[in-house]
Parts: structure tokens; C-alpha cells; sequence
């Protein structure tokens, strides 16, 4: 599915990109963890640009070892014990987790709150150069009201809007951008 933007806008250096997507899996009974597999979750944008940049892709996720710190968190609450060992995969780590609304609650404030780790490559396959690694989540001044969910969850892949929000990036000074 192609959406265009009713208007066309300016990204400009330190600009940030947020997109999200709604994916529902409350009908499983297991943990749905990223990936490209038709039961993981798939968020997948391709953003049509010009002039022509050397960016080929782009991704983020919560920091890794601010995600351990959660599995070791929960653990020292769940009477069952995970294994929150480096060398056990996340995703079995994920599996091991007693969900409930307090361990949901706390994973969305690590989600809300923790750094991320991006990797961005050129179009060469080469990786930017630079500290990519726990970066300070963007701050959202401002976003554009939900729009209305036009598949009616029909199923439960629902896919989510782009969302447009105004941010201020404090490398640029305190100047506003809309995105």
C-alpha cells in the first residue's frame, strides 16, 4: 500500500522520522516478537525522498541492554524465575515472562522512556559512521489526532497510519520542525 502525504514537506539535518504501526496479537497466547516472518511483527516503511542521499535503511529498537535490565527487573518479582542470561535469545526471554498488567506496564514505560540503538546503512551496504547506540528517544511536541482506522479491524493485522509530529531537536537550537 502506497499513502502520499496531502503536502509536501521539508526534512532537513537533525530532522527524525517517527512512524509507528498498530499490529493486534491479543488473540495469541505467545509473545510476538519483530521480524519478517507473517506471525512476527512487521513495520515497514519506505519513505520515497529527493534529492537522491546515500541512505539505503534505516532501523531502531529499544536498547539492548536496557531490555536486559527489564527481564532482570521481572525476574526478581516472578516467583518462576527467567533466565535474563546474555546468551538466552530475547525472544525466549520474552516466552519466559508472567504477562500481566504490571509487567505490560513496565515494559511500556521501558519502551516510553529508553534509548535506542539505530542501524543506518548506505546505499552501498556500508553502516554511517558514528554512535549510534543509546540514543535519547526524539521529543514529540506535538502529533496529528488518530486518524480513523479504515480496515474496521477486520482481522487482527491492522495496519497503523503514518504519523506526522512536530519535534524540537536540540542540536538545531530550539527551532521547530514539522515532519
Amino acid at each position: 500500500e502506497i499513502r502520499l502525504l496531502q503536502k509536501e514537506i521539508s526534512v532537513l539535518p537533525g530532522d527524525v522520522l517517527i512512524t509507528s504501526c498498530t499490529y493486534n496479537t491479543e488473540d495469541r497466547s505467545h509473545v510476538t516478537v519483530g521480524g519478517f516472518g507473517i506471525n512476527e511483527e512487521m513495520c515497514v516503511n519506505y519513505v520515497h525522498y529527493y534529492p537522491q542521499t546515500q541512505l539505503e535503511l534505516c532501523k531502531s529498537a529499544v536498547d539492548i541492554s536496557y531490555l536486559q535490565k527489564y527481564f532482570s527487573f521481572i525476574n526478581r518479582i516472578d516467583v518462576d524465575g527467567i533466565c535474563t542470561c546474555p546468551q538466552v535469545p530475547v525472544t525466549d526471554q520474552f516466552n519466559a515472562v508472567t504477562w500481566n498488567p504490571f509487567s505490560n506496564q513496565v515494559l511500556r514505560a521501558l519502551y516510553d522512556s529508553a534509548p535506542i540503538s539505530m542501524h543506518c546503512n548506505k546505499s552501498s551496504a556500508v553502516r554511517f559512521p558514528g554512535d549510534w547506540d543509546k540514543q535519547p528517544l526524539p521529543r514529540v511536541n506535538a502529533t496529528l489526532p488518530d486518524s480513523p482506522d479504515r480496515c474496521q479491524r477486520l482481522s487482527h493485522m491492522v495496519p497503523g497510519e503514518a504519523t506526522l509530529v512536530n519535534f524540537t531537536s536540540s542540536n538545531l537550537g530550539e527551532r521547530d520542525k514539522t515532519l
